[in-house]
């Protein structure tokens, strides 16, 4: 992005059929002549990333596990609706890595 150093409106592209391409101010009289034009272009991932937890920040306690049975699972705590509401806990089997969640 560039801005006029006259009025700091937005550059625009322009171009000058008899000398190429130009960045115009649409406010002002300033432009400046491009001697050359390089265009790029981003990409963003459309797939959110995983959201991990490091192993440290889990701790154990003892909630029983609906697939195996195990009496022990790491916990973590996080927060995914609004301040003022309750905060999720999250379990994961410590024997067979089961994951669920308790919404308080």
């Amino acid at each position: 992005m560039n801005f006029c150093p006259v009025c700091s409106n937005f550059l625009s592209l322009e171009n000058e059929s008899s000398s190429g391409y130009r960045l115009k101010c649409p406010g002002c009289i300033y432009y400046y002549p491009l001697k050359e034009m390089r265009l790029t272009k981003t990409f963003q991932s459309k797939e959110p990333a995983p959201i991990t937890y490091p192993q440290q920040n889990k701790q154990i306690t003892d909630e029983q596990c609906d697939k195996c049975g195990c009496l022990k699972a790491f916990f973590w705590e996080f927060q995914t609706r609004g301040a003022d509401e309750q905060s999720t806990i999250s379990f994961e089997c410590i024997k067979c890595g089961h994951k669920w969640k308790n919404d308080r």
